[in-house]
């Protein structure tokens, strides 16, 4: 499996506190059976960008104490980034700058008062501007999630999405896993992170998740293993798209609900 989304450099935001920690949750993820895992820390949360160089040169410490204990395991450098629209002043046209594993794929980050309209706008901005924009854990924003038709008609022009494993077991709250589980119930869960902070309740280890997805889907079905095919698109850089619904049905609810809900 491969872990998009990860706060594993120490010293670049609220993850790892320190060298020994991030070797630790590497270490964590290579032995529960991670290949690969991309470094993302927080960019441009209040105001703060690190700067590129630096999130790169951390990765490469992190790379390098993990090859001196030949774990197998592959550390990419990314981030996640705040979106607005000081964002469009250090996300450059044709860079690959704060970008996953040196991919034209970025991952976005909202906060509750991000407005949909804006965005919207935002996203539109970025695929004008060559890059290929995954939203990270929707599931966690509760004000978007009321409109859940406005992330499947981005996705349909090109907007892809992060879920955390950890939402599918209730980590992040039971609203967060209802919507968790609607989006991979349309088919919307393009990839999987574990959004690791720390070696305890935040960790890289993604397996523990497993069975929870898989417990979600239909017979056909297999959102695991299709969100490990995407990754590994995204890390070649390969442009893909998921095969989405055209509407958003939403739940049934009441005694008729149950009933015409049967499969």
């Amino acid at each position: 499996m491969i872990d998009l989304h990860s706060h594993i450099l120490w010293g670049m935001d609220d993850g790892s506190k320190s060298s020994d920690m991030s070797l630790a949750m590497v270490r964590q993820a290579a032995r529960s059976g991670v290949t690969h895992i991309i470094a993302t820390p927080h960019v441009n949360r209040r105001g703060h960008v690190p700067a590129w160089p630096d999130i790169v040169g951390r990765t490469q410490e992190l790379k390098e104490m993990a090859a001196a204990e030949q774990l197998a395991i592959e550390i990419h450098s990314g981030a996640e980034v705040e979106l607005n629209y000081d964002t469009l002043q250090f996300i450059k046209e044709d860079s690959r700058d704060y970008c996953l594993g040196g991919s034209r794929y970025i991952l976005t980050e909202l906060t509750e008062q991000s407005r949909p309209d804006q965005v919207e706008k935002l996203l539109y901005e970025l695929m004008l501007r060559g890059f290929i924009p995954v939203m990270a854990h929707p599931e966690r924003y509760e004000r978007l999630m009321k409109q859940p038709e406005r992330i499947l008609d981005w996705m349909q022009q090109g907007l892809l999405c992060q879920c955390n494993a950890g939402s599918f077991a209730g980590d992040f709250g039971n609203q967060a896993k209802a919507n968790a589980t609607a989006l991979l119930q349309h088919g919307m869960v393009t990839f999987l992170g574990t959004d690791a902070h720390n070696l305890d309740h935040r960790n890289t280890d993604i397996f523990q998740y497993q069975d929870a997805i898989d417990s979600l889907d239909s017979k056909d079905k297999d959102t695991w293993t299709q969100c490990e095919i995407n990754a590994a698109k995204l890390l070649e850089d390969k442009v893909f798209y998921p095969d989405l619904p055209e509407h958003w049905q939403p739940k049934r609810t009441g005694l008729l609900g149950r009933f015409f809900g049967r499969k």
